[in-house]
């Protein structure tokens, strides 16, 4: 289903808003780069992960006729300030009919269009100044946690996978009731207070933080444990991922090649989606605080906009993820690394040492030993810092490669350095 006039207007108002956001001049002419670029940045801001190609679906650099999801929309939205989608719509309405005619008119002069443009952006800064002094002069209730239950259970291994909510808020004089999948703000879903029992999906493996809120205050959370069941190979999009059934370790090595995702559609010379790895399993108590991943990995496919053979090597935790990212020398302005709640951004951090020829084996050793972080490239060390916040126990490695990529070893180790996972990929 297509996008209604007043919706595409309203999508072009808050893509105006992202580009102003950002300031990387005229979106006509940015890069595949540089949507991977803006990808990072609102997941660093909202948790949500939207695809470079999604976010080249809207900006219209990739035929697409198919309306943007709400996923998509409420992570935009958040990004641009706003609680989700909705919020941002109904700032707006006052203004739609100005800003339509702002987008459609042909003969305005520069300077006039210039400080329209002015006047219709500062408008959703003052709304996010009221939205706010009102939340200040609106004190949180005070609600008895102990008398509310909470509880979940995933149906089965891997994913997709069902978690069923328990909930009993019955003893609470309150109506507004409401359960977040995780620290994503966008995935919350109202339920009926005189319900107990709420199902809902995750697509994505990993560890969750689950909330009950009652008017809008979070009452009670717990973790939500998605296994992968072993290793799992994806395509990202959007809003669901593309899960790949077929055999996935080959000649000693965790893969897919870049001819068999063309036979599968999801390569071509125009489109190189995320390709990802996960395997997301209980690996007992083993702190993100101290242990050590080696591993070795290589990129197969540096074609259209692969060419920059953007790689990534994850340990996911309970509490946040340290992402290492690589790519060729020339591309390293692009990078962003993740060390808990360190972001590190390739524009205005010397990321340089994560550029190297990712199409032979690089040997990468990350060890975190009281705190801190150390990475390693074939035995070099070749960036350090400190984890200032626990992210908590690890919980599962993720591997992810622009269009293809292969692992050819990996092994998880511990503080004393006892090997707690290993697979060299040999069946």
């Amino acid at each position: 289903m297509e996008a209604t006039n007043k919706e595409t207007t309203q999508i072009e108002f808050l893509k105006q808003i992202i580009e102003n956001e950002v300031a990387w001049g005229d979106s006509q002419e940015w890069t595949h780069q540089d949507f991977e670029q803006l990808s990072e940045r609102i997941w660093q801001k909202t948790q949500t992960k939207l695809s470079a190609t999604t976010l080249k679906r809207l900006w219209g650099k990739v035929n697409y006729q198919s309306q943007p999801t709400t996923n998509t929309l409420n992570a935009l939205a958040q990004f641009a300030g706003y609680e989700h989608w909705r919020d941002f719509v109904g700032s707006q309405s006052y203004v739609s009919h100005t800003t339509e005619k702002e987008l459609t008119k042909q003969k305005a002069t520069p300077s006039t269009i210039s400080k329209k443009r002015a006047i219709l952006l500062m408008i959703p800064v003052l709304v996010l100044v009221l939205l706010g002094f009102n939340r200040w002069v609106n004190r949180p209730l005070e609600i008895d946690a102990s008398q509310v239950t909470f509880s979940s259970e995933p149906v089965a291994e891997g994913v997709p996978n069902t978690v069923i909510f328990h909930y009993d808020v019955s003893k609470l004089p309150y109506d507004q009731v409401e359960i977040q999948q995780s620290w994503d703000s966008r995935l919350r879903q109202a339920v009926d207070k005189a319900n107990q029992v709420f199902t809902t999906t995750y697509y994505y493996p990993g560890y969750f933080r689950a909330k009950l809120l009652v008017e809008e205050q979070v009452v009670k959370e717990h973790d939500v444990y998605v296994t992968s069941d072993g290793w799992l190979a994806l395509v990202e999009d959007e809003p669901t991922p593309h899960y790949l059934d077929e055999p996935i370790q080959q000649n000693g090595a965790l893969t897919v090649s870049p001819e068999r995702l063309q036979q599968l559609g999801f390569l071509n010379e125009e489109l190189a989606p995320g390709l990802a790895y996960y395997n997301v399993q209980d690996f007992g108590e083993l702190s993100s605080g101290d242990f050590t991943l080696e591993t070795s990995i290589r990129s197969d496919y540096s074609k259209g906009e692969a060419i920059c053979q953007e790689s990534q090597v994850s340990v996911l935790c309970a509490k946040g993820r340290i992402a290492i990212p690589w790519s060729v020398p020339g591309c390293v302005g692009k990078l962003y690394l993740a060390a808990s709640e360190q972001y590190l951004d390739g524009q205005t951090a010397d990321l340089s040492a994560f550029g190297c020829d990712l199409s032979e084996w690089q040997h990468i050793r990350l060890t975190v030993k009281q705190q801190q972080l150390s990475v390693y490239r074939n035995e070099q060390l070749i960036f350090q810092t400190i984890l200032e916040e626990d992210a908590g126990k690890v919980a599962g490695i993720r591997y992810r490669f622009q269009g293809a990529g292969s692992v050819d070893y990996v092994r998880l180790l511990d503080e004393n350095q006892e090997i707690v996972f290993q697979d060299d990929f040999n069946n």
